[in-house]
């Protein structure tokens, strides 16, 4: 069922709370029932076959002139990372850690920051100098430690190593990718039969979560990975039609290099597929459109829509497709 709703504003501050898995989860539930909008009744299971949360808050989905929108930045902390990022602290509540560490453009951190919150676990993150100046100030108000470095993972990597942390990196913890599988059991009850999913791309790890939740239903729908002319590791081997730039407004998108490259153009291709480089000018076109519909999103959602757009325009057809929209706009 298509949900229809009004823009807000998303929490991000919370209350300290001490260690402990039941709190983490006791938190979890507590949002999941102050949520207006319907639960998921699909399940996640971790490679041990243990459940992760069994119902979960189905975020909603836009139906604007044939074009479906999985509002995805009404998560938490707003953004989809949330959907990795809780499933990966609950597991570190599990493990013997007892503190954990990111590197991250922004919208990871935030929402590593906010769960760590609530578990007690104490969080280092490792941005880029060039991180966004209104997430690096969420970060901060969410009393995590942040530093910046040039090379972000390199430090995240030492770090857990010297520390015995965990890494929350979400393009090499296993654990990330189940956490993205409800989006997929979530579109199947919302859209039934959907042909197509556009999805902004840096380490690619919702792309897999996503399409992993697919192929457990039973299908895959065209996934159409969407990058920036600044950074476009992946599109690139599609869409050459631009102008490489050395900045973009979509400044989530960062992964220069993937450890799942070979996997995502394995989905690409599979699900016959494609991959777009999208400029400022698509992307602020397509934001302005989003807005006049009440929905304010980051320009990495926007990128998904003019992605969409310039599909069209190439000539590919759907007849239920849905555009991601990944983050909250800063």
């Amino acid at each position: 069922m298509v949900k229809q709703h009004k823009n807000q504003d998303t929490p991000v501050e919370v209350r300290a709370q001490t260690s402990g898995h039941d709190i983490l989860r006791t938190r979890l539930n507590a949002e999941v029932r102050s949520s207006r909008w319907s639960l998921s009744r699909a399940k996640s299971r971790d490679s041990n076959n243990n459940d992760f949360v069994s119902k979960r808050e189905m975020l909603p989905v836009e139906k604007i002139e044939n074009i479906y929108f999985k509002c995805e930045y009404f998560n938490l902390s707003g953004s989809v990372k949330d959907r990795g990022i809780s499933f990966q602290v609950e597991k570190v509540l599990q493990s013997d850690a007892k503190s954990a560490v990111i590197s991250s453009s922004g919208n990871a951190a935030i929402s590593a920051a906010y769960y760590c919150q609530m578990a007690g676990i104490d969080l280092q993150v490792f941005v880029s100098p060039k991180v966004n100046q209104a997430k690096l100030n969420i970060l901060e108000k969410l009393g995590c430690k942040v530093t910046k470095t040039v090379k972000p993972i390199s430090a995240a990597i030492k770090y857990a190593k010297e520390n015995k942390s965990a890494n929350l990196r979400q393009s090499t913890d296993p654990n990330a990718i189940f956490g993205y599988e409800n989006i997929a059991y979530e579109l199947n009850e919302q859209v039934p039969g959907i042909d197509a999913i556009f999805l902004p791309v840096s380490s690619g790890t919702t792309l897999a979560g996503i399409a992993c939740g697919f192929r457990k239903i039973g299908y895959l729908p065209s996934f159409h990975l969407v990058q920036t002319e600044a950074v476009h590791p992946l599109a690139s081997l599609f869409d050459h039609k631009f102008i490489p730039r050395k900045e973009s407004l979509a400044d989530a998108i960062v992964a220069k290099f993937t450890p799942r490259h070979d996997e995502i153009l394995e989905i690409i291709n599979k699900s016959k597929g494609f991959g777009w480089v999208i400029s400022d000018k698509e992307m602020r076109n397509a934001r302005h459109w989003l807005l006049l519909h009440d929905l304010n999103c980051s320009y990495e959602g926007a990128a998904a829509l003019a992605a969409f757009w310039k599909a069209k325009k190439s000539g590919f057809k759907y007849h239920k497709p849905v555009c991601l929209l990944t983050g909250r706009f800063y």
